[in-house]
């Protein structure tokens, strides 16, 4: 009994225990990192492929890795629960040429709530506030403390000490041993703490299996009483004037401004109690900054104080310089035109880059009602900025003021152009009176109306735009060049009606024009993929590698120019993926998901692509869990729901493909795909009412050969051969070689003896280049031709002839040979034996009077059959000229 008490005792101290929810621990704790046991982190020696991270010991440290982009993985200690806490953590973080971050998670609730600060590769941090896996932002990026007021920028060399001090309602940050930021925040109390790894961008290439790594080599967290409290209250003292300005720029940027300005004046007032003078200098970064604060929170006296103390320490400066634009927006808002003209002037020769200041001066000369000077201002400034339509806006309404309506149409028409490379439909809406007044009969000017049309979905008005804008083109006296771009929306407004076809001619039109813009290839490689379904289709390809070669290029010129993304480039590669899998090339389409995800993110069509690629994979029931939805917000267009009941379809499990068909139809009714999708399904079903009334409903929302086929298919099944042939017959009004009705209506025409209208079928078919399946089944028809429109007659002889001739042939023309015919031609039937034989194995067996005889009988052979004596008179008519 003893013995086993001890072992119990012992069992019980080495037990490992998680802190019941409410309790907090006050201690100092500093893990090993030399075996799992010891480290307090919630580490699993599981290994998963499909995991994006991965979580070990290595050499005396916790490493944490990840293997994919847009993504944030952490580590826990769950039984480290603290509410004041002093934490002191030594990391590095590898991400070579990529874009990555690492750094603690504390209070941390759950895996959904919790306070999460970062280290940036780029040398910057971040403090967020996560609530309900939703991020609260409480101090953007933020660039990293520097030790001295002189310093660069800080340049982060792999090694970083983060220290994090909270307190109630306090958090401090520093970073290497230097104050970072001290903020206040209520929003969690208490929790556990985690080392936390974030990937933005892959490095350019990534030789190992991880894109992003990070070391935590040191940690402690001192819990006790007071500690917390006196820690910051020793820190919040060695901020440095150059650490707040950085915290300054952030609150600015977030929209803070008074924590904003409070900041600076703080660095100002840190830096009068150090000078020994009394007063510290004011750099002209931060008037400025505190200026423009100053003149947004309404505080005008403050900010014209600071911005005359930035302009008098010189403008040769960016900032001096900037300066006088906001002493130019200063007068402006005084509405003293008079003061801001005479300062303006002056100002624009220091500063003559400035597309604002050009701006207020023109401003300033429109007040004054000197508008010959305000549109030479106008024009001046919008030479500094070309890609800013307000600024040639401004000059062209000077210019109709002036009567002058050619220029102000010019300028109208460059200030639309403008808007409209920005998505800036708003302004775009303000013109297009302007457009239709003064350029009524102007072609660039409908064009943008037609633009603008197609951009707030007024489809009649748009096509009506691009008609009369193709019709002053052409009948203009001086050639006018097309616009590709215009041509591409006429193109996307026949998509939308349904007719891809009619779109396709336009599309090839538009990309040849364009040349060297991926978004236009890219439209074409879609519309061919949508037609044809065909993957291997070499022009598919072509247009496809183009775009893909043009929007990477454009999307690297945007990555450094830091424009936003273009979302074409992701689904390019989305459309990419659909191709590759399709061609069942899996690592391909796997990559090309992965990139369209990095922009897109997990939106339903990736789902899609990815549940379709893990069911090719040999993984159905996966792909079917990635399309599970527990709202509809999740797939709103009912797109999942429709690729789980495909992927059932095709795992022939019917009856479950029908619900999740059921369920994209209540998300969107009247999707034309979506119907025809259960129909198939209640036509696998036998459930051959419903399958009908939901085909008629598809036809008279959207007809369509496909449509029309399945009407066909299922009257056939229900024994309504004719109703079945009325509707193949449209479909092929439809589309004269659409070659499901053919072979619809080919075996309908068998199956009912019509053998000549099977035949005009057959010919069709014949002209059409058929994929291998589909060739074998016009074999099939021939063949069912052959058998049911003709019979064979075979040489009697040991030749083994035949010759296939229709069932009730026509009368043949009489014969009159005057040569022998070849001997693979038939020489007649006995008129005693009836058996029929070529004129190879009867040349031999001739009576007196030269005509063939039966070798087994003897009787004269004849060519009673009138198949047989066409056949020889259509040789004679080949070989004699037509007399025989």
């Amino acid at each position: 009994m003893l013995r086993f008490l001890n072992r119990l005792l012992l069992f019980l101290l080495r037990r490992k225990t998680t802190a019941p929810p409410g309790t907090y621990r006050e201690e100092f704790w500093e893990p090993q990192f030399t075996k799992a046991s010891k480290t307090g982190f919630n580490l699993t020696e599981e290994n998963d492929e499909e995991k994006v991270y991965d979580a070990r010991l290595l050499d005396g440290a916790l490493v944490l890795s990840l293997k994919k982009t847009a993504s944030l993985a952490w580590i826990d200690a769950p039984a480290k629960r603290y509410r004041d806490m002093v934490i002191d953590s030594r990391f590095t973080l590898e991400s070579p040429g990529g874009y990555a971050a690492a750094g603690l998670m504390f209070r941390m609730v759950d895996h959904a709530t919790y306070y999460l600060v970062l280290v940036s590769s780029k040398g910057y941090f971040r403090l967020d506030a996560v609530r309900n896996g939703m991020p609260f932002p409480l101090a953007g990026w933020t660039e990293l403390p520097s030790a001295s007021e002189s310093a660069g920028e800080f340049a982060l060399n792999g090694l970083v000490n983060l220290g994090i001090i909270v307190s109630g309602t306090h958090i401090l940050i520093t970073v290497n041993g230097l104050w970072a930021a001290e903020l206040n925040d209520s929003s969690i109390d208490a929790g556990s703490i985690a080392f936390a790894l974030a990937s933005y961008e892959a490095p350019p290439s990534a030789e190992k299996s991880f894109i992003a790594g990070a070391r935590l080599e040191a940690l402690t967290v001192d819990s006790r009483m007071f500690q917390a409290a006196s820690a910051r209250e020793r820190l919040s003292t060695t901020a440095s004037p150059r650490s707040r300005y950085f915290l300054a720029e952030t609150f600015a940027a977030m929209g803070q401004l008074n924590a904003a300005l409070i900041q600076i004046q703080q660095a100002w007032e840190d830096r009068d109690a150090a000078s020994a003078g009394g007063r510290g200098n004011r750099t002209q970064r931060e008037l400025l900054l505190a200026a423009r604060l100053a003149l947004q929170l309404g505080m005008t006296g403050k900010a014209e104080t600071w911005i005359d103390t930035c302009i008098a320490l010189g403008t040769e400066s960016s900032e001096g310089r900037a300066s006088l634009t906001e002493k130019a927006k200063l007068l402006y808002e005084r509405e003293q035109f008079t003061a801001l003209r005479d300062f303006a002037v002056t100002a624009v020769e220091s500063s003559p880059a400035d597309p604002v200041l050009g701006t207020l001066l023109g401003h300033a000369y429109w007040n004054l009602e000197e508008y010959e000077t305000a549109a030479a201002a106008y024009d001046k400034a919008f030479e500094q900025d070309r890609e800013n339509g307000l600024l040639v806006k401004n000059a062209a309404n000077v210019y109709e003021v002036l009567g002058k309506r050619e220029e102000a149409l010019s300028r109208y028409i460059t200030a639309g152009n403008c808007f409209l490379n920005d998505d800036n439909y708003e302004d775009l809406s303000v013109l297009v009176p302007k457009f239709l007044s003064l350029g009524a009969k102007n072609y660039e000017a409908r064009a943008l109306v037609g633009k603008w049309a197609f951009s707030i979905e007024n489809v009649a008005l748009a096509e009506e735009e691009f008609e009369t804008a193709e019709t002053l083109r052409r009948e203009a006296a001086e050639p006018i060049p097309p616009d590709p771009s215009v041509i591409l929306l006429r193109a996307l407004l026949f998509i939308r009606q349904g007719k891809r076809k009619t779109a396709l001619p336009l599309l090839e039109e538009a990309a040849s024009l364009a040349g060297e813009h991926g978004i236009f290839h890219f439209r074409l490689a879609e519309c061919r993929f949508l037609l044809s379904g065909n993957a291997a289709d070499p022009a598919l390809k072509a247009d496809l590698d183009r775009a893909l070669r043009l929007l990477n290029a454009e999307a690297e010129e945007r990555k450094r120019s830091e424009k936003p993304a273009d979302e074409t480039w992701a689904w390019a590669h989305n459309l990419a993926a659909q191709i590759s899998l399709q061609n069942n090339n899996l690592e391909e389409a796997a990559e090309h998901l992965e990139k369209a995800a990095l922009l897109l993110g997990e939106v339903p069509a990736i789902k899609v692509n990815r549940a379709l690629y893990y069911y090719l994979s040999g993984f159905p029931d996966k792909g079917l869990q990635l399309l599970k939805t527990g709202r509809v917000s999740d797939d709103p267009e009912g797109i999942m729901a429709n690729c789980a009941g495909n992927l059932l379809y095709r795992s022939k499990r019917y009856e479950e493909a029908d619900d999740c068909y059921r369920k994209a139809r209540t998300l969107d009714p009247g999707n034309i795909d979506f119907i025809c999708n259960r129909s198939s399904c209640l036509i696998e079903l036998g459930r051959y009412g419903e399958a009908d009334a939901l085909l008629a409903l598809a036809h008279e929302k959207s007809p369509s050969p496909a449509i029309l086929e399945l009407i066909a298919y299922v009257a056939v099944k229900q024994g309504e051969y004719q109703r079945a042939e009325t509707a193949s017959a449209e479909a092929l009004k439809m589309d004269r070689y659409y070659s499901p009705s053919l072979f619809s209506l080919g075996w309908l025409y068998c199956n009912a003896h019509r053998w000549e209208e099977a035949g005009a079928i057959l010919q069709r078919l014949g002209a059409l280049e058929l994929k291998s399946g589909d060739a074998e089944r016009r074999e099939e028809l021939r063949k069912r031709l052959e058998e049911g429109a003709t019979r064979l007659i075979a040489c009697a002889g040991n030749c083994e002839r035949s010759w296939r001739v229709p069932l009730d042939p026509p009368p043949a023309p009489a014969l009159h040979l005057y040569a022998m015919p070849p001997d693979e031609l038939p020489a007649g039937t006995c008129t005693g034996c009836g058996k029929t034989y070529c004129i190879g194995c009867a040349k031999n067996n001739l009576d007196s009077s030269g005509r063939f005889t039966c070798p087994d009988c003897g009787k004269t052979l004849k060519l009673i059959n009138e198949g047989l004596k066409k056949l020889v008179a259509d040789w004679a008519a080949q070989n004699t000229g037509g007399d025989h």
